[in-house]
């Protein structure tokens, strides 16, 4: 009859106290009787254990502590823990530091496969910095470190915000680390137990990811503060898990192998003990592997992987993006302001250069939205601006670049991982590269999804209409399109877009040397397409079926509205807008719509009022948000130069993840079905005595 071989492991646990816990673990033919004991941070009484029992058992094992402290190239030795590992002569002493790099690194790459960008610019709140030797790998990811070591070694509630900061920290106690005051952690966190609990369940609340370890869990008194984080740790026993969902964390990331093959009962298991078992089982098998080597052999012969990794989906994810009234009478808007709308000019005047000075402020936020194919939630603070464009026309461009970089600065220290500049912010200056150069997070003007959701409205209504063929031989639309405000950086997409889908084009703006440069462009790029290049749009309006502005035109009436011809559709999208309310009341035959708005998919929830009707927003703010939403932190949208392709990327994107072109606006609100048969009925019966244009002074080139 074989008799198994028995040998004894002896666990020395210093983040615990309490009575010696006892396990048997059968491997290999070999049961392995394992003795806990809870001794919490006494190093003397970790020098009396090892030696009574030296020899006598086969191995020992330290949990909760590690033999040095490391960050950057700094290595500094915890001589406590070295003089202990070398006061044991004749049994081996492991403390699984090298499995816990292994598999921490490991655990992270294979996040970080998921969810590329998940750790960009998020606070990492770690336990001790210190004491996980994988720290710096979310460095490289991006994240923001902080650390508690202060908390966790001497019980001081300070926190260390950045990796200098951390560094300095490493410098500043290394002699320490050979003294007895770091042996005797457990005295000072009784003594301040109750102020570093507060401490710390506060740094959790302002972290967006906590890393800490399985027995220091026991140290935060209030789990609901780890509600919507990510908890990253090494091993959590099923009561430990349960309560973190039960708290509703966001995501659970454990790093410990699933090591279920080898049978730990879960109140037992650690690194240290795991790394035990292995090297025990080398020197049972008299194999000639280093561990090291004979450990990889086991992960991949016994196919051992990190015990748990889902999707980061859940974990809101956020953006921020500035607004600012377009007028005097949306400033009135502003709390505590109603009395504009009845003040004298030169009140409002003086008002409107005061209000301009106001500093960036956060305004409010936009909540719930939530994608239709990932489930990704994001989350988009609304920042104010309080000047109007006539105002920002008269200020310094260095002051509005210094209040849109502060607002960058102030959303990017709240989480933001990208801003979103609308209306004229994103038409000021240099359109956005000044910011982005100067901003701590990824800029877009939005202005490529302006244009995808203009054309898109536009589009829509033409085809509502039902004025327009198409031409079977080139399958181009039968139709006069022209876009007002052709140069610049909306217009030149919506015409690159619009020449590749009508017969005939008329680009306008007031520089005659940029529209030809464009003419060119669109001739090499639909040459199947007549393109005209005027200065003044009032003479083709004649025979044009839709009309597209997108200036920022602050001069006054652009087109002539009675030259329209009826049935056709003009897409304002210029901010302010071109036509005037009481202009398109005079053409109810003519179809006057806003630019395409969005609404973005999910409950959303809108705290302010953007001065659209909720819960729409403008697409140049819900591209900042998909953007967000799918993990492209980048400058999408910048300068006045957009690329085509990325105005066909975003509008992809937008139906990916479930955004859909919201209800059409007209000058008097929400556009129904009633006012679109209506305006088609007054549109058939003003076509027929319509006078074209005479063929011969239809193509007469004008550049004034």
């Amino acid at each position: 009859m074989n008799i198994p071989k028995t040998r004894k492991v002896v666990v020395l646990n210093f983040l615990e106290q309490g009575s010696d816990l006892l396990g048997t673990i059968k491997l290999d033919g070999i049961e392995f009787e394992v003795i806990e004991k809870r001794i919490g941070w006494d190093f003397s009484m970790a020098h009396y254990i090892v030696h009574e029992m030296d020899g006598d058992v086969d191995a020992f094992v330290l949990s909760g502590v590690r033999d040095k402290a490391v960050f950057g190239n700094r290595e500094v030795l915890h001589h406590p823990t070295r003089d202990l590992i070398r006061f044991a002569d004749r049994t081996p002493v492991y403390t699984g530091v090298d499995l816990v790099t292994l598999f921490g690194n490991w655990t992270l790459r294979k996040f970080l496969r998921e969810e590329p960008h998940f750790f960009k610019r998020k606070k990492v709140l770690f336990h001790t910095a210190l004491y996980t030797p994988f720290a710096e790998s979310f460095i490289e990811s991006g994240a923001i470190l902080q650390s508690a070591d202060p908390l966790f070694l001497f019980g001081m509630p300070t926190l260390l915000q950045n990796q200098k900061q951390i560094g300095r920290f490493l410098t500043l106690i290394t002699p320490l680390l050979s003294s007895k005051l770091v042996a005797g952690r457990h005295v000072f966190s009784q003594w301040m137990r109750e102020h570093s609990s507060k401490s710390l369940s506060k740094w959790i609340s302002g972290c967006d990811v906590f890393v800490t370890y399985s027995a220091l869990l026991g140290e935060i008194e209030k789990p609901e503060v780890f509600e919507g984080k990510v908890v990253f740790t090494d091993f959590l026993t099923s009561a430990q898990r349960e309560k973190l969902e039960r708290f509703k964390v966001a995501q659970i990331v454990e790093f410990a192998p699933d090591v279920s093959a080898l049978k730990i009962p879960e109140e037992l298991w650690s690194f240290g003990l795991t790394t035990a078992l292995m090297d025990q089982l080398r020197i049972s098998r008299q194999s000639n592997l280093e561990l090291s080597e004979f450990a990889l052999e086991m992960i991949e012969g016994l196919r051992i992987e990190p015990r748990r990794l889902q999707s980061a989906s859940k974990v809101p994810r956020r953006c921020a993006f500035i607004i600012h009234p377009l007028s005097v009478k949306h400033l009135a808007l502003t709390p505590g302001f109603s009395w504009l709308r009845s003040a004298p000019k030169k009140v409002v005047s003086v008002a409107e250069g005061a209000m301009a000075r106001v500093p960036v402020f956060r305004y409010g936020e936009l909540t719930r939205v939530r994608s239709e194919l990932t489930g990704q939630e994001v989350i988009c603070d609304i920042y104010a601006l309080c000047a109007t464009p006539r105002a920002m026309l008269r200020m310094d461009e260095n002051f509005i670049y210094d209040q849109l970089v502060a607002a960058a600065e102030h959303a990017h220290k709240r989480g933001a991982l990208m801003i979103g500049l609308g209306a004229y912010t994103k038409v000021i200056g240099d359109s956005g590269v000044t910011v982005a150069r100067r901003s701590p997070i990824p800029v877009t003007t939005g202005n490529s999804y302006s244009a995808a959701a203009t054309l898109w409205a536009a589009r829509m209504m033409v085809e509502r209409m039902g004025f327009v063929t198409r031409e079977p031989k080139n399958g181009l639309l039968k139709m006069k399109v022209m876009v007002v405000g052709a140069t610049g950086s909306i217009g030149r997409v919506s015409a690159q877009l619009l020449a590749l889908v009508a017969d005939e084009i008329v680009i306008v703006a007031p520089r005659a040397d940029k529209l030809l440069e464009l003419r060119d462009e669109l001739k090499e790029l639909a040459p199947n397409t007549e393109v005209l290049v005027r200065t003044d749009p009032n003479e083709e309006l004649l025979d044009t079926d839709l009309v597209v502005t997108a200036t920022s035109n602050q001069r006054g009436q652009i087109l002539d509205i009675m030259r329209v011809k009826p049935g056709a559709v003009i897409c304002d999208c210029s901010r302010p807008l071109d036509i005037r309310p009481e202009e398109a009341k005079r053409r109810p035959d003519v179809l006057v719509i806003e630019s395409g708005e969005i609404d973005l998919p999910g409950p959303v929830r809108m705290t302010v009022d953007i001065g659209l009707p909720k819960p729409s927003v403008y697409a140049c703010l819900a591209e900042t948000v998909l953007l967000t939403m799918e993990g492209r932190y980048e400058c999408f949208s910048l300068s006045r130069q957009l690329q085509l392709e990325r105005v066909k990327e975003i509008y992809q994107l937008g139906l990916k993840h479930g955004a859909k072109l919201a209800t059409i606006r007209t000058h008097e609100g929400v556009l129904t079905e009633e006012q679109i048969e209506r305006c088609r009925e007054l549109a058939l019966q003003m076509r027929r005595d319509w006078q074209k244009p005479v063929a011969s002074t239809k193509r007469k080139l004008r550049l004034v």
